[in-house]
């Protein structure tokens, strides 16, 4: 876990901003001076849609290259298929505290590295980070871009493994898929639509690249 207090200069520009996500689970109000008005728009399109249609819509999306995703993100929560699996997920994502985005930098041509924010922005935790590569996707045809827990996590984060296509220039349309890797049990997977939307720059320090 790596603490990250928030500079008084970051949140200078928009404090009752950040105040606002502090107060929403999982940002389902996504403010960020990066996204357009017509991002903004698609992102409450996205929002009553149920999970087979984002599937739909994420199959017509393309991976990002790993030097394009260079920054923080805030996080939306889509559907889940239900009141009471949308109330379980995100429980389960709120398990590390609030889950509030994800940040992500690349290390070569073909990998990266992440992480996972939470807390809110006056006592910001950075905890499960991740490798990124370009592999292909459990959800679609093609390749997406990976987000793989296993080598710097233990415990059962070690089952999720999610995957980003671009939505648009500032938004991932994203699913986790939880449960086995092989794909000869796909069946016992369950899949977890989300969505991220950039908010800032990287913080994760160069000395991280290892740290579990």
């Amino acid at each position: 876990m790596i603490k990250v207090p928030s500079s008084k200069s970051r949140l200078s520009n928009d404090d009752a901003i950040y105040r606002q996500l502090s107060r929403d689970a999982c940002c389902d109000q996504p403010r960020s001076e990066y996204l357009c008005q017509a991002e903004f728009d698609r992102i409450e399109q996205l929002r009553p849609l149920e999970r087979f249609e984002l599937k739909r819509v994420y199959r017509q999306l393309a991976p990002p290259m790993i030097s394009e995703v260079d920054a923080e993100y805030g996080a939306v929560m889509l559907s889940q298929g239900g009141g009471l699996s949308t109330t379980i997920v995100r429980r389960a994502f709120s398990s590390q505290g609030p889950w509030i985005g994800k940040g992500f930098r690349p290390l070569t041509v073909t990998q990266g590295e992440g992480y996972n924010v939470f807390g809110d922005p006056y006592d910001r935790q950075i905890k499960l980070l991740m490798d990124t590569y370009i592999a292909q996707s459990n959800v679609a045809e093609g390749t997406a871009y990976i987000l793989d827990y296993r080598q710097r996590n233990r415990g059962a984060i070690c089952w999720l493994r999610g995957e980003l296509r671009v939505l648009s220039e500032n938004v991932l349309l994203g699913f986790g898929t939880f449960g086995p890797w092989r794909n000869s049990l796909r069946r016992f997977r369950r899949s977890i639509p989300f969505l991220l939307y950039r908010t800032g720059a990287s913080v994760l320090p160069l000395s991280s690249t290892h740290a579990a």
